[in-house]
């Protein structure tokens, strides 16, 4: 809940001085409270584990000294225990007499609760059996996030959220009243310091127990927040009183806030209080630039901060302190800064960084209690950090400004690493942190302060003939010239293209010298894989250069003499064919070499369906209906004769690039036939897609799940990539197109739109419904597409049925939409948390919360435009006071928690 808390604050805080703000607030507030949350469950996880080992040994002794005198009572006991066990001293004894005493019942102090133990007629083994090394690891990895999951919503989450919301609320009628003269200032701000001082008794005055403590807790925190608030308002809206009785009266509500928190044992209060007390200065700001005021405040609440760390390791306050502090300060440099404040705001940096930095230094050093509430990596390493930024903006007109900064940060943090060294020895990690970042800081400062024709083919029947002579006569010089010549006829056939007439297909010199030099490389490929002659890769290189001249002859044929739309088509089929034959002959002579540019039938598909689709828009056009098929037939044959010969030639990616090419080519013809059908609809494309991600995911995961298909070609070739790299990939694209389209098409097509009956919902509804019974995405991911389709759902039907424009501004600006969403949500999210508090249901009561979560969010982002009016004054407080009451008949249902777990 703390993450809520913080989150809720940041986004409030910032929306007070922008879009961007907000939401940089919102998710610093994420990441603080993630971070605290996180910290304070394994501290906490450490104490009941040393609980849990001091329990075990108690019982341990408990039934050690009970099983003495059964041993000696009866004939049962004495059976069952031999003498010298009864009687023999020393550490193993005991376990010993205990083990003998056991009951069937018997169990073990670590397999069981503690509720378990204490139960009538059951045994406890005096020997604990250790656990199995894979159930302690699931132990590790289940504890930490049960118990940030009971820190994140245990307790009565609904008082906290209901208590900010209200304090917000009444800082805008505040605001509100001031604007329109309502009531003399005096009244409104005795009606709110009334109010604080009402809530803080309320509180204090409840009891203390289970949910209903939280409660009382949300109600003291608020009422101080809002006494700081009146304060605030009083100092600098109104003046009615000075800067020194003002910041009197803040010590007197600092030191008031840290008694109630200290003596209730609850770091809620203190956040909540002192969060509030945070957050005022930015509800009532008036515009008129008094950061001396501001600074000054927070500075001294900084102090309270660290006064109440210096006994108490509330770790998420002290970090709430910084991450206040530093935003507003940034938000304030950002917006109102001038050169003429350069002292004092740096004055003010100052005392903040060291404020931040050496708390930390002098905890550790002085030993205090709280100490281990700033052993974090956040607060070490965030104030250099934020601090830095800050300063570069400050000293950015000075020449050597930021390297002198670096460099007196870089001693200052040297000087810290000394004083641990000579007064905290034992602290090393701590002294070795400090001194490492003034290394890194000293270092940072130096460069932040220096600124055809029967020639060739001779030379190629030549070059044969010498290459098998050599062979033949082990005469290593004459096979190498054989080569070479090889070689010249063909760049000599390249130099002579210009020249060569091409008359006739086939019968040309350009055509007869690619078959010329492929012939001969031919023949030399057999006689040196023959007498294995030569070097291991030249029989290699010289099937290489065979393919290219084969393919570069009949590739320039057809380009010369096939007409322009069956080019595609033709230069497909011969691709493919090739591929087919030197399949054929590697494998007929083993021949890997061969085979591999057989393998190269995926990027002869690439090129040919990249043609077609270039020229006619479609894959499928002309004679390309009949050579893209036969193309694929030969290319899945050659992938499946080399999956069956075990041929290492990539098989597995080649696999998965196929299943992806299969799937694109698809889904790109299915769409431009669409489009030509039906021109100016854009959304059948994209059901296009929908529906073919929806048959791949389906037939893949059957084929993957089925124990008839598992074994079947092409799943069992590689199960595990397929699942890996095109099923996992091909549900997130579904869940990808169908979120996509909720935001972007409004459902209108060549068909009147129905609502749930349209094109679009039906594919929507199809699609997410696999996708929640495959369980191949996480299902809360699931469950907010579908919650995404619900509203967009609801956003069509008002296009559609009221004229609302389709349009995001239109949208957030419709009354009917908006108040039929925030009311539709809150009242069905408030109704099924208090069925599920009735009936102990804690799912349903988390389902109500989070629709009534999302509620809140909307008001906050969307409804915020409207804020410091009437009707967003009295949303707020109204919605506040729902989950108020909520959060007392509707308190979060008892569920099973760990041992000792605190669900404040």
């Amino acid at each position: 809940m703390l993450t809520a808390i913080l989150c809720i604050l940041g986004l409030i805080a910032g929306a007070a001085h922008g879009e961007v703000e907000a939401f940089l607030g919102a998710l610093a507030g994420l990441v603080a409270g993630l971070w605290a949350s996180a910290r304070t469950a394994a501290r906490e996880r450490a104490v009941q584990d040393r609980l849990r080992e001091l329990d075990d040994k108690t019982r341990w002794l408990y039934e050690a000294l009970k099983a003495r005198p059964a041993a000696t009572a009866g004939p049962e006991a004495t059976s069952a225990v031999p003498d010298e066990a009864a009687t023999t001293a020393g550490t193993e004894a005991a376990p010993a007499v205990a083990a003998a005493a056991v009951e069937p019942a018997s169990v073990s102090t670590q397999a069981a609760p503690l509720d378990t133990l204490h139960a009538e007629g059951v045994r406890v083994s005096a020997r604990p059996q250790p656990p199995a090394a894979d159930a302690a690891e699931r132990d590790d990895l289940a504890r930490p996030l049960a118990a940030l999951w009971s820190r994140l919503m245990g307790s009565n989450p609904l008082a906290r959220i209901g208590v900010i919301v209200l304090f917000f609320g009444v800082a805008s009628a505040l605001r509100l009243a001031a604007q329109a003269g309502w009531l003399p200032p005096e009244l409104r701000l005795a009606a709110a310091v009334a109010t604080g001082v009402a809530m803080i008794g309320f509180g204090l005055r409840l009891p203390g127990d289970g949910p209903r403590r939280m409660f009382a807790l949300a109600i003291q925190g608020g009422g101080f927040a809002l006494l700081y608030l009146a304060v605030y308002f009083a100092l600098a809206r109104y003046g009615f009183v000075g800067p020194a009785p003002a910041f009197l009266l803040f010590a007197a509500l600092g030191v008031a806030c840290a008694v109630c928190a200290a003596r209730q044992s609850s770091q809620v209060l203190a956040l909540l209080g002192l969060s509030g007390a945070f957050v005022a200065p930015m509800l009532a700001s008036s515009g008129q630039g008094q950061y001396v005021v501001l600074f000054s405040y927070y500075l001294l609440l900084d102090a309270f901060i660290i006064a109440l760390s210096w006994r108490r390791a509330w770790r998420a306050l002290i970090f709430a302190g910084f991450l206040f502090t530093f935003a507003v300060g940034a938000g304030w440099g950002l917006r109102s800064y001038v050169a003429d404040d350069y002292l004092v705001v740096q004055g003010f940096l100052i005392a903040f960084f060291v404020l931040f930095t050496a708390t930390h230094v002098a905890q550790t050093v002085l030993r205090a209690p709280g100490a281990a509430g700033w052993q974090s990596g956040s607060l070490l390493f965030g104030p250099p950090l934020a601090a830095g930024v800050l300063q570069a903006a400050l000293v950015q007109p000075y020449e050597y400004g930021a390297a002198i900064s670096a460099a007196l940060a870089g001693l200052y943090y040297l000087g810290l690493a000394g004083l641990l060294r000579s007064r905290a020895p034992d602290e090393t990690l701590t002294f070795r942190a400090h001194a490492g970042i003034g290394a890194a800081l000293l270092t940072l400062a130096v460069p932040l302060a220096f600124d055809l024709q029967m020639t060739a083919a001779i030379y190629a029947v030549e070059g044969a003939a010498a290459l098998w002579y050599g062979c033949a006569r082990a005469s290593r010089l004459t096979l190498w010239a054989g080569a070479a010549l090889q070689g010249a006829a063909g760049f000599w056939l390249a130099a002579s293209l210009d020249t060569l007439t091409v008359a006739w297909p086939l019968l040309n010199g350009r055509t007869l010298g690619c078959l010329l030099l492929a012939g001969a490389a031919l023949s030399s490929v057999r006689v040196l894989r023959q007498t294995g002659a030569g070097a291991d890769w030249l029989p290699k290189a010289l099937t290489l250069w065979l393919a290219g001249c084969w393919l570069f002859g009949g590739l320039a044929d057809i380009d010369d003499f096939v007409p322009h739309d069956l080019q595609p088509a033709i230069a497909l089929l011969f691709g493919v064919a090739s591929a087919a034959f030197s399949e054929q002959q590697g494998r007929a002579r083993d021949f890997i070499t061969a085979r591999a540019l057989a393998a190269l039938t995926l990027p002869v598909l690439w090129a040919g369906s990249l043609l077609g689709w270039d020229q006619h828009g479609h894959l499928l056009y002309g004679a390309m209906a009949l050579a893209l098929p036969l193309a694929w037939a030969t290319h899945l044959w050659v992938l499946r004769r080399q999956d069956e010969d075990g041929a290492a030639l990539l098989n597995t990616p080649r696999h998965i690039a196929t299943a992806w090419t299969l799937l694109l080519s698809v889904g790109i013809e299915a769409g431009g036939w669409l489009a030509d059908w039906l021109p100016g609809q854009d959304l059948w494309g994209w059901l296009a897609w929908i529906f073919v991600w929806l048959i791949a995911g389906r037939t893949l995961h059957a084929a993957l799940h089925d124990e008839e298909q598992t074994d079947a070609w092409p799943w069992a070739a590689a199960p595990e990539a397929y699942a890996r790299a095109v099923l996992w990939p091909v549900a997130g694209l579904l869940l990808l197109t169908v979120v996509a389209l909720q935001f972007g098409h409004d459902g209108g097509s060549a068909l009147p739109y129905l609502p749930l009956a349209s094109a679009l919902d039906l594919a929507s509804v199809a699609a997410l419904l696999w996708l929640a019974r495959s369980g191949l995405l996480p299902v809360p991911l699931v469950g907010a597409a579908g919650l995404l389709w619900v509203s967009a759902l609801a956003a069509r039907s008002v296009h559609h049925l009221a004229g609302v424009a389709w349009s995001a501004t239109a949208m957030f600006q419709s009354t009917l939409l908006q108040a039929t969403l925030s009311l539709t949500w809150a009242l069905s999210a408030l109704a099924l948390m208090v069925y599920a508090t009735r009936r102990g249901t804690r799912t349903l009561w988390f389902a109500g919360f989070a629709l009534l979560a999302a509620v809140g969010a909307k008001m906050l982002m969307i409804d915020l435009a409207g804020a410091g009016t009437v009707e967003w004054t009295g949303s707020l407080l109204g919605i506040g006071a729902l989950i108020l009451i909520a959060s007392y008949v509707a308190p979060v249902p008892p569920g099973t928690l760990p041992d000792g777990e605190d669900t404040r």
